[in-house]
């Protein structure tokens, strides 16, 4: 299967944070995607915060992303858009 398109904020201010994933969400559900990633690292875990609080607001499902031998990746969040 071919990995959904990503989003990585790394470097990213909190502050631009809820922008920057509402553009990515907008342009993905223009081009009909089902499914997206959004790569918010590991860090101090204030930007996952900050986009898991923003996709609750939304009612967008996600979940952290699983690897084919499933180990799970807490840096990656899939995000479904499909209804």
């Amino acid at each position: 299967m071919k990995p959904a398109p990503l989003l990585d904020l790394h470097g990213f201010k909190i502050a631009d944070v809820p922008d920057a994933v509402d553009r990515f969400l907008v342009q993905s559900t223009r081009k009909g995607l089902k499914r997206i990633r959004i790569m918010t690292g590991k860090g101090t875990g204030q930007v996952k915060k900050a986009v898991e609080e923003y996709l609750r607001l939304g009612g967008y499902p996600f979940k952290p992303e699983k690897s084919e031998n499933g180990t799970i990746n807490p840096g990656v969040l899939v995000v479904f858009l499909d209804d």
